[in-house]
């Protein structure tokens, strides 16, 4: 391991209050950051709080606030949190500041430009519990119901930006085999490669800003977030 350490951890959404769960994941992270930097690591312990999407926004609108005013308020719960364990963390990064979406519309743009984005249709099955899609195995298998918000998929058919992981289906199986991206444990790493063993799927990274309102604009197209 080289001199440089990145340690972070789960990003909440900020529309509940913080839990024991959050209190334990930071407190682990912070006590590898401290035991790292007496080994001599130069650690970047980064946290934060994920402030976008409809769950977002539909809480915002039930106390009468802008998106923004509502997260402006709630991120402050986790920093709270974080300051009674003395968690000493280098950065706290909000999905909705203003350098965090500056970097990922760079990214994005560089991405772009490789020819890595392309857009088409996705068609699928969405939870706006979980603010995620669901593969047609997924809902058969819990009867069309998600189980932990029990409410109905909601079939959609939509026009999103892709990401190309396809292309990189050789890259990270040789980079996972060779040891070289560590996975741990090892039947994590084992779970991961069978999951691959027909290829990475292109990822969509987008939505219609009529679907999602509350997201970081994709670059050149203002009726798409991400």
């Amino acid at each position: 391991m080289g001199k440089n350490l990145y340690i972070t951890t789960a990003i909440p959404y900020v529309n509940g209050k913080p839990h024991i769960g959050n209190a334990l994941d930071y407190l682990l992270a912070d006590i590898w950051s401290r035991y790292q930097q007496q080994k001599g690591k130069k650690v970047r312990f980064q946290v934060g709080t994920d402030e976008h999407g409809n769950k977002i926004a539909a809480k915002a609108a039930e106390q009468n606030l802008t998106p923004q005013a509502y997260v402006d308020q709630t991120h402050q719960n986790f920093k709270i949190l974080m300051d009674a364990e003395h968690a000493e963390y280098t950065d706290f990064v909000r999905t909705s500041d203003s350098h965090h979406m500056g970097a990922v519309r760079y990214i994005w743009k560089q991405l772009d430009q490789a020819g890595l984005i392309y857009k088409s249709t996705y068609n699928g099955w969405y939870c706006m519990g979980h603010e995620a899609f669901f593969t047609d195995k997924e809902v058969q298998e819990t009867g069309g119901v998600c189980p932990d918000h029990q409410t109905p998929y909601q079939q959609v058919s939509e026009e999103n930006y892709y990401l190309k992981a396809s292309a990189y289906t050789d890259k990270v199986r040789q980079a996972i085999e060779s040891g070289r991206m560590k996975i741990v444990p090892e039947f994590r790493k084992k779970e991961f490669l069978e999951l691959m063993k027909d290829g990475l799927h292109d990822v969509s990274i987008s939505r219609p800003r009529k679907s999602l309102t509350w997201g970081v604009p994709v670059p050149g197209d203002d009726s798409q977030v991400m």
